[in-house]
């Protein structure tokens, strides 16, 4: 049996976890899926999703990875990815991973967010607002990881309904992060491409 001062104990470290509340985006920069991305297997990346509380998509997952996120300089052949889906506070985020058949190795894996257009207006923050802090978030996580971005491509124009997409670029070593922010009048959203060459 546990005296009261125990049970308090136990509540007050049970609050204390609880109520510090974790970076949403921060298991994307484990060293295990972002700096050793070419030894992550299907399978734990699978079990990484169910943790958190992704769910598979098994429907429109048939495509594969332009060149143009993904130069695949070592002609691998991928097979088509396995696809989750995950509510975050204010972005609806899908997680594709591109893979070996032969070996079950990521190759790539390429998130993108889109925004929670009801929950947004609702709480009546501005689109905009949320992408700015989204994108300020994970540049700082990855700058955290491997320094400064090489390339940074601003397109940004005052005028809304201008269609443009800003790139930031980083590498080090083999990694490769690529963020891009794009914009299509109404349409917004967030890819972040990681693969090593």
């Amino acid at each position: 049996f546990m005296t009261n001062l125990q049970k308090i104990t136990i509540l007050l470290i049970f609050l204390s976890f609880t109520s510090c509340k974790k970076n949403e985006d921060e298991y994307i920069f484990e060293e295990n899926r972002f700096e050793n991305i070419e030894s992550l297997k299907l399978e734990k990346a699978i079990e990484i999703e169910s943790e958190i509380g992704s769910k598979e998509r098994t429907y429109n997952n048939t495509f594969g990875i332009g060149t143009s996120y993904y130069p695949n300089k070592n002609n691998f052949i991928l097979s088509y990815p396995k696809v989750y889906e995950r509510k975050q506070d204010y972005f609806h985020i899908e997680t594709d991973y591109f893979f070996t058949p032969n070996d079950s190795l990521i190759k790539v894996i390429f998130y993108e967010w889109k925004p929670k257009t009801d929950t947004l207006r609702s709480l009546k923050i501005s689109e905009e607002k949320a992408f700015e802090k989204k994108l300020k978030n994970l540049k700082a996580l990855i700058s955290e990881k491997i320094g400064k971005p090489e390339v940074v491509e601003i397109a940004k124009r005052k005028d809304t309904s201008y269609n443009y997409t800003d790139r930031y670029k980083w590498r080090k070593n083999d990694l490769s992060a690529d963020l891009n922010y794009d914009v299509s009048g109404e349409f917004k959203r967030i890819r972040l491409i990681v693969y090593k060459k």
